[in-house]
């Protein structure tokens, strides 16, 4: 009976968790608009193929075949199959431009742009992570200088060499040979191209709304919206053929180019074969849109997945610990300061206007305490809490706050509850408590998403690294525009008890659903 009423309890937290003060009207509403980006682009990918043939651009269909040999080397020695008469220098020449392409456009440039930032500008602030060290950081572990840090260095500046590197890892397993094709890993390369490719972005999205800040999962939207709308229009602008095109009817082929050419499974072919069906080869050969090449909107979808998985997953930091007397030090200057002129009064909670870093004061986040309204909690996932600015106290020291009368207040966040740190520091947490899951399943994909587009002949590299372009645009674009200013900025408002919640955004889903549990500390990215 006990296990009923529990299973029933939580079936009613999660439905208040979801419905969050709106309504089963409402809430449909909500969703349609947060993916309408999403939605826009599967309609233009559908209705491609009612554009009339005489408005279409010529078809280039030899472009991705040359940039992927030249930029990244010829090693399957597709020169040689495909151009036999110049085969020596072609092949000594691809890997002199690969070369000079990862020197210079993948090390030399993004390490030059970093060392201007971080050594002549003297930016002390991660660019894509405003407030790290408050999502990601223990603040009692002692911190490298931020322009150091490995998060600031991996994204973005070491990248585009962790592409090219992966991408040539994942080619050498990839080579199309009757030797290397396996049932085991056509069915690996299907379930990842396929499956995965589905079902990523909404395993993605559920992380994103269950662990991190209300309207994070939007801006993820967003950007997989404004990267594939993006995608698909360079497809109709710039329509270039994929390698299958080339190994099926060669390199110097003009009779097949051509608006009339039926789409191809390639190496899903092999797929429908081990399962007895033809999904995949009816499937291709009715996409409107065969000569879409570059960019590989596959490569962009997994990697704006690995992206926020990667920068948005969170380390325990045992900020509201119910240990006695716990403090947390942080003697960085690399997080802003959330100035005065940044909070708004009690009553105004409209969203933070779009500013950029420069626009908020970097000051050093000192002695950190929770501010303590345990008494106050609701007793309902539903409830909303408020805290007047004025009840936290004021201070001196670094991480303080300077109000509009030049007095100093210590960073103090609302304390939601207590963390139990016996609990917390179980054996069976100690692989979550440092954010390890997320990253490494994140990494494990695109690893395994670039190899399967590759095995199945249906990408270049050039392609895949076109599309991480887009992804890392699309989620450059969002992060300093939305993310960052209008979404973390808004909800460390909030929980610093700034901002009256009204709306009940102080927690995480996660959080309203074990509201008042040992497991609401599990959802918190402040935790």
């Amino acid at each position: 009976m006990n296990v009923i009423f529990s299973l029933a309890s939580f079936v009613k937290n999660m439905y208040n968790a979801s419905l969050n003060q709106r309504n089963l009207i409402s809430l449909p509403f909500n969703f349609m608009l947060n993916f309408a980006p999403v939605f826009i682009w599967l309609s233009i990918f559908k209705h491609a193929g009612l554009i009339p043939t005489r408005l279409r651009p010529d078809i280039h269909s030899k472009f991705a075949f040359f940039a992927d040999q030249f930029l990244f080397g010829d090693y399957w020695h597709e020169l040689t199959v495909q151009l036999p008469n110049n085969t020596s220098k072609l092949f000594f020449w691809s890997f002199i431009s690969s070369s000079a392409f990862l020197l210079v456009f993948l090390i030399c440039i993004p390490f030059a742009i970093w060392y201007y930032i971080y050594y002549i500008k003297h930016v002390n602030y991660n660019l894509l992570k405003w407030f790290a060290n408050i999502f990601h950081y223990p603040c009692k572990r002692k911190q490298r200088p931020i322009q150091k840090r490995f998060r600031t260095i991996f994204i973005p500046f070491a990248l585009p060499l962790f592409t090219f590197v992966i991408l040539n890892i994942d080619h050498f397993f990839a080579y199309q040979s009757d030797a290397n094709f396996t049932k085991t890993k056509d069915l690996l390369a299907w379930f990842s191209y396929v499956i995965l490719h589905l079902t990523a972005p909404i395993l993605t999205a559920v992380y994103l709304y269950v662990f991190q800040p209300p309207g994070t999962l939007k801006c993820f939207s967003f950007a997989l919206g404004l990267q594939n709308i993006a995608g698909v229009l360079t497809h109709l602008l710039v329509p270039m053929a994929s390698p299958w095109f080339t190994h099926m009817y060669g390199i110097d082929d003009t009779e097949h180019v051509n608006y009339t050419q039926e789409g191809f499974a390639a190496g899903l072919v092999r797929v429908d074969s081990h399962l007895g069906t033809h999904l995949n080869t009816k499937g291709f050969h009715m996409s409107p849109i065969v000569f879409g090449a570059v960019p590989s909107l596959h490569s962009a979808i997994a990697f704006q997945c690995f992206l926020f998985l990667v920068s948005r997953s969170t380390s325990l930091k045992h900020r509201f610990s119910n240990a006695g007397g716990f403090t947390m030090h942080n003697n960085d200057s690399s997080t802003f300061k959330l100035s005065e002129e940044d909070s708004e009064d009690e009553g105004d909670n409209s969203i933070p206007p779009t500013i950029g870093p420069n626009d908020l004061e970097v000051e050093p986040l000192g002695t950190v305490e929770p501010v303590d309204i345990s008494n106050e909690r609701p007793s309902s996932p539903s409830s909303s809490f408020t805290v007047s600015s004025n009840e936290r106290s004021t201070g001196g020291g670094d991480g303080s706050i300077i109000n509009s009368n030049g007095n100093k207040k210590p960073l103090q966040f609302v304390h939601l509850y207590d963390e139990d740190t016996d609990f917390t520091n179980k054996w069976i947490f100690k692989i979550v408590n440092d954010g390890f899951i997320p990253k490494f399943w994140a990494v494990l994909y695109i690893i395994l998403q670039w190899w399967a587009t590759m095995y199945l002949d249906h990408h270049y590299r050039f392609d895949l690294f076109v599309g991480v372009l887009y992804a890392m645009t699309s989620f450059i674009i969002i992060n300093w525009f939305v993310l960052q200013p209008k979404v973390l900025k808004k909800w460390i408002h909030i929980r610093l008890g700034d901002k009256v919640d009204t709306r009940n955004e102080a927690r995480t889903f996660g959080m309203r659903v074990f509201c008042g549990t040992k497991m609401e500390w599990f959802f918190d990215p402040l935790a």
